[in-house]
């Protein structure tokens, strides 16, 4: 394999449409991400592409792209949990404060205050769940014509549910450590099933359409809408409340989190806040021309003015994570990596580490890990990520690292 470098390279191949970049060199990129990778590049509406280094497998679009498109909207170039995102926010604790018993307590605060997990049929109380709670969003959604989609309608009251819930997967709340010694607080959810459902909504409208229209699609996964269209207007006007959403579900475990951090530790304030989405489509203006542009697993960089801003870059919870500042790039269209990004699926890490004790590990290496009993969270360690230094080595051209945090625990679904 290439050794990490942050000189993007050109792809090219038969039928491709749009200019497209990668910061992993092809023999890095697995075939079946680099087969979506093509497909969508060869849409006819695509313009831009760009490959991050944490690229891996996704729904249509790989996890780690950017797509910019002419005039459409793909819903699955955003994903199913629209507005997923991170917020770390700098304590004025400081290490000599934060035991190994604190820790636990603490994060044992945020379990009892933060619903975790997912119910399930054969035990619906399994973990901790939410009873309902009326989300702002979703209210706003509802009034300004949720309640008249046949199909959305029906979400509402899931969506008041969820509001503030982790869920599971590789949302987390996890506390760090600066280099300075500093806490800090992270976390990671976005729309749950609220922004499944508008995913999965318009993008059946999206298939019905280009079949209408004898779009020839290079993945069925990769249907769109006009963005001028009654059809697109809607999905953007969902999106951008399942957008909402995610920021109010996140607001809500952050505020639970500072109070149980309170209730630890005493009094303390916090002295920096960076909030950072990862799924999302949104118009943007590069060289003069307005262009929609999807980011799925991936950061925005700059502001509407072109300045860099802090972004946040999680690595597993087995390993560092990264506060960075955007640079601008015209070739990723002011785009890094969200993450780490996985290498092994779900079941593939399973069966390679049959009979490890993750939590028995972490504990081994000074990181206290909270979840539900009996929570299988093995497909969540560091092995199951890649190299979040190699990750943060490939992108130098389009994020600079500003902190490094080191993880003393966290709280899983």
């Amino acid at each position: 394999m290439s050794i990490a470098t942050s000189t993007p390279v050109r792809l090219d191949w038969s039928g491709r449409r749009a200019e497209a970049w990668s910061w992993l060199p092809v023999d890095a990129i697995e075939p079946e991400t680099l087969q979506q990778v093509r497909d969508i590049g060869s849409l006819d509406v695509a313009v831009r592409v760009a490959v991050m280094p944490d690229a891996h497998k996704g729904y249509g679009m790989p996890i780690g792209c950017m797509l910019a498109t002419d005039g459409a909207v793909v819903p699955y170039a955003v994903g199913v949990d629209i507005g997923c995102g991170v917020i770390a926010a700098k304590t004025t604790l400081g290490f000599d404060e934060v035991t190994p018993e604190r820790v636990r307590n603490a994060l044992a605060g945020i379990y009892r205050r933060v619903p975790v997990g997912q119910p399930t049929r054969r035990d619906p109380k399994q973990g901790s769940f939410a009873t309902r709670q009326d989300s702002i969003a979703i209210r706003e959604w509802w009034n300004d014509g949720g309640q008249h989609d046949p199909v959305l309608r029906e979400t509402r009251e899931r969506a008041d549910r969820q509001v503030g819930t982790l869920g599971g997967g590789n949302h987390f709340v996890e506390l760090q450590v600066d280099d300075e010694g500093a806490l800090w607080l992270m976390l990671h959810t976005g729309s749950r099933a609220f922004g499944k459902a508008v995913c999965d909504r318009w993008h059946a409208e999206a298939l019905a359409r280009c079949a209408a229209d004898g779009v020839d699609l290079p993945s069925r996964e990769l249907a769109y809408l006009d963005v001028g269209s009654p059809a697109g207007t809607s999905y953007l006007r969902d999106m951008g409340y399942a957008m909402r959403y995610a920021e109010e579900s996140r607001a809500r475990i952050y505020a639970s989190s500072i109070d149980a951090l309170g209730d630890t530790f005493g009094a303390l304030e916090v002295t920096e806040r960076i909030e950072t989405h990862h799924n999302f489509a949104a118009l943007e203006s590069h060289d003069g021309r307005e262009l929609l542009v999807h980011r799925k697993g991936a950061v925005r960089t700059t502001d509407a003015t072109g300045a860099g801003v802090l972004v946040t870059i999680p690595g597993s919870m087995q390993t560092g994570s990264y506060i960075g500042r955007g640079r601008p790039s015209a070739l990723a269209l002011d785009t890094c990596a969200h993450g780490a990004g996985r290498k092994l699926g779900r079941n593939a890490v399973r069966k390679a580490n049959a009979g490890v004790d993750i939590q028995a590990e972490m504990l081994a290496q000074g990181i206290c890990l909270v979840c539900p009993e009996g929570a299988d969270t093995l497909d969540e360690s560091g092995r199951a990520y890649k190299d979040i230094e190699d990750v943060m080595t490939r992108q130098r051209d389009l994020v600079e690292p500003v902190t490094k945090l080191r993880p003393l625990g966290v709280v899983k679904g």
